[in-house]
């Protein structure tokens, strides 16, 4: 029986995809990766007393459907990953610092018009997690970080205004610039505190892990600039 309806399930979503034909969009969205790549300056406007190496890389993927002229719903997965070096005398002590996000986000989007302009409004998961190696100097005493390795899962809200420019008469490429902003509701400890329980207060740089984790990985202003195929 349990077979059955599988596959009666599995005929009636060949069918819909079938019945809604031109209402189905894939993109790929490389504003995650304009944000890794700004994670070294971004950090240097938080935290200008540490002064180091960093690189990141961020991508995401969105397939959306269109359920009417006006509404549609969509589901997004995104990546940001990046790789801090921080020097002697910087903390002072040498210190390298990998993070990694990944959010898992369900979107709803009402076109006013009908068309090309649209109001997005977003819920979903998201997770932080931090791999420490070195050895830095807090407190005055030299303590060896041995692979501390915190994380926070959380809960996202967000809304963004964008736009969905199609180059064919019945789909086809498709460009989608949108900015907006998403907030990160943490689960448990924060990075920051989590770093401080764990050794001290080290000035700017358990307060650089509190902007990282707020505006850089999980929340704050968003840009993304999306290219895909609409069918």
């Amino acid at each position: 029986m349990t077979k059955k309806l599988l596959i009666v399930l599995m005929l009636f979503v060949l069918a819909g995809g079938i019945a809604f034909a031109q209402k189905n969009t894939l993109t790929v969205d490389v504003g995650p990766t304009i944000i890794g790549l700004a994670v070294g300056p971004a950090i240097g406007a938080v935290a200008s007393d540490l002064e180091g190496s960093a690189s990141g890389f961020g991508i995401g993927a969105q397939y959306e459907f269109q359920l009417s002229k006006s509404w549609s719903v969509a589901g997004r997965f995104a990546y940001l990953g990046a790789g801090l070096g921080l020097p002697v005398g910087t903390v002072p002590g040498d210190l390298n610092i990998d993070l990694k996000s990944f959010s898992v986000e369900g979107h709803v989007r009402f076109y006013p018009l009908g068309d090309t302009f649209f109001i997005d409004g977003l819920l979903g998961y998201a997770n932080l997690s931090t791999n420490l190696d070195g050895r830095v100097m807090i407190l005055g005493s030299p303590i060896q970080v041995a692979s501390f390795s915190p994380s926070r899962n959380y809960f996202k809200l967000g809304a963004k205004l964008g736009w969905r420019l199609c180059f064919g008469k019945d789909g086809g490429f498709t460009f989608e610039p949108s900015f907006g902003y998403s907030h990160g509701i943490g689960l448990g400890d924060s990075i920051q505190d989590q770093l401080t329980n764990k050794y001290g207060k080290a000035d700017d740089f358990n307060d650089a892990f509190k902007y990282i984790e707020n505006i850089v990985f999980i929340g704050g202003p968003r840009l993304s600039l999306a290219f895909g195929w609409r069918f």
